[in-house]
């Protein structure tokens, strides 16, 4: 298996977003909520947090594609960097509203 590290990168970002857009999906009202009060600010973190992620994942991930010396790796990182766009897209997409 030569490409065990792209695939532990893939299960690392698959964790990480898995983690905040299951955050993000509707929960019951018996979970305590972020902000306190009257008011639940759970949508707005969590969007955040997972735009950030993506984001920050592309760029890195598109950076070391840029900068790195080996043709492998540089076709890894624009893999990881395609993966991470389409996540941020889809996102920003589904999720975009809960910001304002």
């Amino acid at each position: 298996m030569k490409d065990r590290g792209l695939y532990a990168w893939i299960a690392v970002y698959a964790v990480v977003v898995g983690v905040l857009v299951w955050n993000l999906s509707p929960s019951s009202s018996e979970h305590p909520s972020i902000g306190g009060g009257g008011y639940d600010l759970s949508g707005p973190v969590y969007t955040l947090a997972l735009l950030a992620f993506t984001g920050l994942w592309t760029l890195a991930a598109l950076l070391t594609g840029l900068n790195h010396g080996r043709a492998r790796t540089r076709r890894r990182a624009f893999v990881l960097a395609a993966i991470g766009l389409v996540t941020f897209s889809a996102s920003m997409m589904i999720w975009g509203s809960k910001l304002s």
